[in-house]
Formats: C-alpha cells, structure tokens, sequence
C-alpha cells in the first residue's frame, strides 16, 4: 500500500492521501492559536468566510437541517461545539473497520473541516459552521501522519452514499487517478450526491490534484479575505469554484485554530450546497452544482479561468436562483361547507413557513388564479388557516388566499388564490334521500342560524306535511319542498326549494 505524504515545512502542514503514489495535497497552518468561548457564538465575528460567501443572509431560510453531509478525513470530534452534529463515526483504514471515530490527527484536520461545514450556532461557545443544522457523518481514512489509501477512500464514498450523504467533502488529494476511487465517486453521482474535492495546495506550478480533477467532482480553490489568491493556489482548467481558504478560523481537536488551504476552501462549498439542499429537498445534485457555478461571483478574469474557476461562491445569488427555479407556493385550496357559520379551511402548498394567508368575500365563483379577482374584497383580520363564515358572508363565494416573499430581502412576492366554487347559505337541508313511510321532523330536516319563522310547502310529489313532519309515501319518487324562513336580524328573508329522494 502506497501512502499519501506529510511534510511541515515554512508554515505549510502537508497532507496527502495515497491512491497508486504518494503525492501531496497541502493544508498551511496560519496559526494554532487557541480561543476562550463565551456568550453567544463569541468567535462568529472572526469568521469572515461566513460573511463573504453571503452565509448570515440565508439562515433566515435554511440553516441545513435534514440534510447529513460526510467528511472522509481524519475523523472529526470529539468537540463541544461539533458533537450536537455529529452522527456515529466510521473509521476505514486498512484492516481496520470499525463505529465510533474520532479526529486522531494532531492538527485535527477532520475536525476543521467538519466545524467550517456544521459547527454549532447559538449554543455559546466557539462560532458556527455555513450549514450549523446539517449533520456530520465523520468517516477516518487518514492515521495520525494524514496517510491513507485510496481502496479505504473508495469505500468509504461508498459507504457516505449507502448511509444517506447528500454531499461528500473530500479534502484530500493526489496527482494520479484511482480507478476504485474513480468508480466510488460515478456511484455516489449516479444516486444524486454530490462529491466536493479540494483542488490542492501545490501552488501555480503544481499539477492538478486527483479526485479534484475529476469532471465527477467540484474542484474548489481558496481566496483570502480580498478575494486574491493564495500563495498555495494551484492553477488548472479543472477547477469549478473559489472559497475562502485563507486564515479560517474552526474547530480542531478540542480547541479552536485558524488554518489555510484548498481543504478550508472544499468545506464551504460543501456547506452552502447542503444549505441549498435542505431549502429544496427536490433538487438534485446536478442543479446545485449548477447554481453554485452559475451564481459565483466572477472575481477573475471574465468568464471561467483558471485561477477561480466560475467565481467566488455566492449564497446570497444562488438563493435567488432557486426562488426562481423553485416556485415556493404551488397552490392554495379551501374546503368550505357552503353554509354560514361553518369553518373553512385553507391549504397550501408551499416549502415557507413565513407565508402568510388572507381570506377574501366574492360575489362570483372562480377558477384559481394568481390575480386578486375583482369581484373580491379581503377580509379583515381574516389571516389564519381557517375561517368561520358569518351572515356578512350570505350569497358570497368564499376564496382562500396566500403569499409568500421571495428573494433574500424579500422584494418579491407571489399570491395564490383557491378557487371558489358554492355560495354561503343561510338554510340547508340536512339530507336529500328518506326513505319510505318513514316520518322525519322538519326540526331536524332544516338547518339555519336564523331565528326567523319556518314556513314549508310541498310543491310536487307524493310527501305530506303533518304537524311539522315530514311524511314519506309508501313507494318510491321524488318530492320537491319549498322552505321559507321569515326576515330576524341580522338575518334577511331566506328561501330556497330542495328535491327530496324517497328510496
């Protein structure tokens, strides 16, 4: 088995991982600094990564719940601002195959690169990762020098996309191809998971990194906070997107460093497409590589190059990509009973919690639409999921209606009308079918909210009317009864005429 390298040389900690030769991905380490944690996310204003991908701006949307992301590294946690997010570890090396992984690494690599991707927010320590909702499935291929082999690396991938992975961050790499690595990654593509690599830390000279050179991955270099490049930046046509990688401060083995390198950069790439994910869990892996690379702000020369690839990532665009591509609200419906002082209930379908419903009156049924119909007045103060009709609502269609923003500062805004199709009455005949020589008190065959007098009159057929009863002939047909209901405020006059089967 051939090894990946380490080396430490002017401030640069080299790790590599082994496919058929050694070769080195590098990691600089800027700093190991330690950091006291207090109140609420006290090293978040040291973490400018976050701000200028555009992170703060879509928490409000998605903070990545639901959606697990695996870091095959040298295992991640334990950590207090990690562990909340951090599903049961694998470890995969060599002829070890065992539950539980921890970061072994000394300069807890694994860990940094899990905390840039899902560190815990607002639990008052440390900072927060760009998906701090989304989970970690730590898989360890790397031992304590960040030598590996590319079979544990295969099966590993494997093993992201058996156990639900959406994104797989590998932040690691070599200058040759495997060709079980290479079948690993086409198998997670093939199941809708999306495989980021770090594109290498060789600097200008060096030649492209494997698996980051793969079509099958996004490669993703590092800019520091000037959106420049890093002096350990390498150059190629492979590379897809740009990330802050220079001076990121995140969670190492029990502590907090700032480090840099391509690694940093592959996190928060894998961290924005897990929040694209958990906003839209229909999208597929395809589309959010297309919405990272066509959104990335052009910060090179113009079009794709191959300093930055598309650009640097930009969340606060993608989003806006995906309102568009992704409608929020589908449709709005209600379910009425026709009938004054019942409750309707509206329904949506909408993937935001922060849509807000209107009930409107109308004068004419209607198909739905997403344009307030003319004949419609709001409601006032008619704002929840249901509403119960009042008298103001006798003869009125009733429509259903919701709306939601769009856009991160909400400039856009869609509205979906139900479509209406009874009128509110004021009278009604519970049922429409009795049976022969049967006997049905008119009390319980009319309904209304009206304390008007009752007054009923059989305008066909064979049924009698004795003493407020109802009476049914012996055989079968159908009878027509004419009901009317004197004007009692608020109430006006009321009348109707209801064909009744006699089975």
């Amino acid at each position: 088995m051939q090894k990946f390298a380490r080396r430490l040389a002017a401030h640069v900690l080299a790790l590599s991982l082994p496919v058929s030769c050694a070769t080195v991905l590098a990691v600089a380490l800027d700093s190991t600094t330690s950091f006291a944690a207090s109140g609420i996310d006290p090293l978040l204003d040291q973490q400018w990564g976050l701000t200028a991908i555009g992170t703060p701006s879509v928490w409000k949307i998605t903070r990545g719940a639901g959606v697990t992301v695996a870091v095959i590294d040298s295992g991640s946690g334990p950590h207090p601002d990690l562990n909340a997010n951090l599903d049961a570890g694998r470890t995969m090396f060599g002829s070890i195959d065992s539950v539980g992984a921890i970061d072994v690494h000394v300069a807890g690599h694994g860990s940094h690169v899990a905390g840039i991707i899902a560190a815990v927010a607002d639990n008052a320590i440390g900072g927060s990762g760009v998906a701090p909702q989304s989970r970690i499935l730590p898989i360890r291929v790397l031992d304590a020098q960040g030598s590996g082999d590319s079979k544990d690396v295969s099966k590993a991938v494997r093993l992201a996309v058996d156990s639900g992975a959406k994104v797989i961050n590998l932040s690691l790499g070599r200058a040759t191809e495997s060709t079980p690595l290479t079948a690993a990654i086409q198998y997670a593509v093939d199941r809708n998971v999306l495989v980021v690599a770090a594109a290498g830390n060789g600097a200008a000279d060096s030649p492209p990194k494997w698996p980051g050179t793969s079509d099958l991955t996004i490669a993703v270099t590092a800019v520091d906070r000037n959106n420049s490049v890093t002096s350990f930046d390498q150059r190629g046509d492979y590379i897809d997107l740009a990330a802050p990688g220079a001076s990121i401060l995140s969670t190492a083995t029990n502590d907090y460093k700032i480090q840099s390198g391509t690694s940093m950069a592959a996190a928060f790439v894998t961290g924005a497409a897990a929040l694209l994910f958990a906003a839209q869990p229909s999208i597929t892996a395809l589309q959010v590589r297309d919405v990272l690379q066509r959104t990335a702000t052009d910060i090179g020369a113009p079009g794709r190059d191959t300093t930055f690839g598309y650009g640097l990532i930009n969340l606060v665009a993608a989003f806006a990509e995906l309102d568009v591509m992704f409608p929020k609200i589908i449709t709005a419906s209600l379910t009425t009973k026709g009938r004054v002082g019942a409750l309707a209930v509206g329904t949506a379908s909408t993937f935001l919690a922060t849509a807000t419903s209107q009930w409107y009156r109308c004068t004419a049924p209607g198909e739905a639409t997403t344009s307030e119909p003319a004949d419609c007045t709001a409601i006032a103060n008619a704002v929840a999921t249901t509403y119960r009709s009042t008298v103001k609502d006798l003869r009125k269609f009733l429509r259903y209606s919701i709306t939601a923003a769009s856009g991160l500062n909400g400039s856009i805004t869609s509205t979906h009308f139900s479509a209406s199709t009874i009128p509110e009455s004021g009278a009604w005949i519970t049922t429409s079918t009795i049976s022969s020589k049967t006997k049905t008190p008119l009390s319980e065959l009319l309904r209304s909210p009206s304390k008007g007098t009752r007054t009923f009159k059989i305008v066909n057929g064979s049924c009698k009317l004795r003493n407020s009863v109802l009476v049914a002939p012996v055989l079968p047909g159908v009878c027509t009864l004419k009901v009317s209901i004197a004007a009692k405020a608020p109430f006006p006059r009321l009348g109707f005429t209801s064909i009744i089967t006699v089975s």
